[in-house]
């Protein structure tokens, strides 16, 4: 990926809301995290990101001293929480819908998340949550770079973010550098030993961590990258509750294709993207191979703990899609929560999807990568659509 005759395109930030010293994700790591994740990485910082790394390493150098702060004054108590009951995960792939269905549980106060603050800093937010994220939360913009979702650091987020920016093994390390070779290791068991001990210590101390501020309430984890390692998750959580989304491939590929470049374009240390004339095939590839791992772990689920849902139905009937997952996996009175839901609904303001075009080329590629996705999920192929479908 680091061959220089491959074509760039120069990436801009402002397009994406985002000031060229802006505060990125990895403003939030430790000074041990940040060395480990750039290890014989430094010589790929373009010259015109020398500011911002330098920003984000003079950041960690503080971090890792509220780092040893929150040990001193919470390690003790953290080290000794126990997660109970075991967590409810939602799995599907990118851009499936899987951050709507998060926030959805939220309302619910049996339920707690990670909040986007609590990702952003992992290792200590417990000492920084209520000084710091305030302040942090007037320096950032107010939607994520991918859609129109409001980045609120309140508001739930993905544990896989903790993981990658506590140091340990992620694949979402490879947004600093989007030259090279993507970081494609997801499960533990395919890590050096070495590796997969620190990664199952910071996912299981950060979660004790969300425990430990959320006592008696069951966690709901919502990240893609856990569709892919549903084993280590039933090693861990054997008691564990999934709820699987899928959405037409279709509006997935399109939807992930976008916030790739939006995704890259704001974390990167390097100044431009490659321009990869495959790239729609190597995203469906890829779409293709996470999905032939999902359908195959999905299996060792016990029945009566996963349920799958689509987002269109979601969509269109949120009330009675939420409904049927408390019911099929027994996650108690749903009347509870239904008029907190309703009221929600009503005052929410409408999410706009956006809308991209599907090229003519990549037509009939999508028609022969995903004619087994269309079949198992229930999607008709695109050259079975109508004209305004497509």
């Amino acid at each position: 990926m680091s061959d220089t005759s491959v074509a760039k395109k120069r990436i801009n930030v402002r397009e994406f809301g985002f000031h060229p010293l802006s505060l990125r994700l990895w403003h939030g790591m430790t000074l041990d995290a940040w060395l480990r994740m750039m290890r014989g990485k430094w010589h790929l910082v373009s010259v015109r990101r020398y500011p911002l790394a330098a920003t984000i390493t003079l950041f960690s150098i503080g971090n890792l001293a509220m780092k040893g702060l929150t040990r001193l004054l919470y390690g003790r108590r953290v080290d000794a929480v126990v997660i109970e009951p075991d967590p409810i995960f939602v799995i599907g792939y990118w851009r499936s819908g899987t951050t709507w269905l998060h926030n959805l549980f939220m309302l619910d106060q049996r339920f707690a998340a990670p909040a986007q603050g609590d990702c952003f800093m992992p290792e200590f937010f417990l000492t920084t949550r209520k000084l710091i994220a305030p302040i942090l939360q007037r320096l950032l913009p107010q939607t994520r770079p991918m859609d129109n979702v409001n980045l609120d650091l309140s508001a739930a987020e993905e544990d896989e973010m903790g993981i990658c920016l506590s140091g340990a093994v992620s694949p979402y390390a490879s947004l600093l550098f989007p030259n090279e070779e993507p970081i494609l290791v997801f499960r533990p068991e395919t890590m050096s030993p070495k590796d997969a001990a620190m990664w199952r210590k910071k996912w299981l101390g950060f979660l004790r961590s969300v425990q430990f501020i959320n006592p008696g309430k069951q966690l709901v984890l919502k990240s893609p990258t856990h569709s892919m390692r549903i084993a280590e998750v039933l090693r861990h959580f054997p008691n564990a509750k999934f709820v699987h989304i899928r959405r037409d491939p279709v509006r997935v590929f399109l939807s992930q294709r976008e916030a790739n470049k939006a995704m890259y374009s704001v974390s990167a240390l390097q100044d431009t993207l490659p321009v990869d004339p495959n790239r729609d095939e190597t995203l469906m590839d890829g779409f293709v191979k996470f999905h032939e791992y999902l359908e195959a772990d999905i299996k060792t689920i016990p029945k009566d703990q996963l349920t799958t849902i689509r987002y269109e139905d979601l969509r269109q009937d949120t009330v009675s899609s939420m409904r049927n997952i408390y019911e099929a996996l027994d996650l108690g009175d749903f009347s509870k929560v239904e008029p907190v839901l309703k009221k929600r609904l009503e005052t929410a303001r409408p999410y706009k999807t956006n809308a991209f075009e599907l090229e003519e080329a990549t037509r009939d590629l999508m028609d022969q990568k995903f004619a087994d996705i269309f079949k198992l999920y229930g999607y008709p192929l695109l050259s079975q659509r109508a004209a305004d479908e497509k």
